[in-house]
């Protein structure tokens, strides 16, 4: 009995042992399946991942090439995603490329859409990678060119006005490539409205100026007026389920086109004044400052850890104290 208690006192630890006993691992060729299942995952969610378009990243700087007057030259300026058009009009300045130049009115930035055959003025509180963002990462064909123009009176910063001009007028409306049709054209509550009559019987609403902008057409149009100019989003066209409502072409004589091009440029500018008040704000300084010394704090003055005022460097009634 004895013997047998003292078995099972021996048993009883192996079995609790056995209980607690860790799981074993899985054999090498589960591990093999798992990691090809995990492989594959793994590249489709890069593949998709590189599918999207990557945004512009806070702080990253790149080098864009900028094209002066008659785009034989250009210089190579340091873009932020904090870098606005008058940035570059001043670092340019400051590189001395733009002396020299004959021309009427102040240096601008112009945006040209080489693939849509347009350009417009970008006002000095644009940030150049709003700008990018509508562009064609696939063509890669637009660029940036600064002239001297005499709209840049009329776009600085304090010519924006406190109220949104208002315009009308009968233009030529392209409605598809190559067919024109006569259309009431009206700029008021930060938009344009169209209709065939002046009465705005049959009106209907065009686009906003929220996020579209006036452009000078440059390419050669067949139309039946001697100028040309257009309304185009200044998003990027992949956000339009329908690209015709992504661009608008007009035709008319020379001098409605510039009455034009002023007032739907000026309206723009009162709607970004309004609507993305950031632009204006001052830019803030991202260095390093010291700090300043304050006075009267209260502390206590800190004594010294060792007393250099003495020139007693010894014990009273040392052999060695003079």
């Amino acid at each position: 009995m004895k013997l047998a208690r003292a078995r099972s006192r021996v048993r009883s630890p192996s079995r609790n042992h056995n209980e607690n006993a860790v799981p074993p691992l899985p054999r090498h060729s589960e591990d093999r399946k798992l990691t090809k299942g995990g492989g594959r995952a793994s590249s489709e969610q890069q593949r998709a991942t590189t599918s999207v378009p990557v945004p512009v990243v806070k702080g990253v700087v790149t080098q864009q090439r900028i094209f002066i007057g008659d785009r034989q030259s250009y210089n190579m300026v340091e873009i932020g995603a904090s870098t606005n058009a008058g940035d570059v009009v001043d670092m340019v300045e400051a590189q001395g490329s733009l002396k020299g130049w004959v021309g009427t009115g102040g240096w601008m930035l112009w945006e040209v859409a080489q693939d849509f055959g347009m350009e417009r003025p970008i006002r000095s509180f644009e940030l150049l990678a709003d700008v990018e963002t509508s562009w064609n990462k696939d063509k890669m064909v637009n660029i940036f060119v600064l002239k001297l123009t005499p709209l840049a009176s009329l776009l600085r910063r304090t010519a924006i006005p406190s109220v949104s001009p208002l315009h009308s007028g009968y233009v030529e409306w392209e409605i598809k490539r190559g067919k024109w049709n006569k259309r009431w054209l009206s700029l008021r509550e930060h938009g344009l409205w169209l209709s065939k009559r002046d009465n705005g019987k049959d009106e209907m609403f065009l686009c906003s100026l929220s996020n579209f902008d006036a452009y000078f057409v440059t390419r050669l149009h067949k139309a039946p007026k001697a100028f040309v100019f257009a309304l185009k989003s200044t998003e990027n066209i992949s956000l339009f389920e329908n690209t015709a409502d992504y661009l608008h072409i007009f035709s008319c004589n020379k001098n409605d086109g510039d009455r034009w091009m002023e007032r739907v440029l000026l309206a723009r500018s009162y709607v970004l004044h309004q609507e993305r008040n950031v632009l204006f704000n001052p830019k803030t300084t991202t260095g390093l400052s010291r700090a300043g010394t304050r006075k009267g704090t209260g502390r206590p003055v800190q004594q010294p850890l060792v007393n250099v005022g003495s020139t007693d460097l010894f014990e009273p009634g040392s052999l060695l104290r003079k």
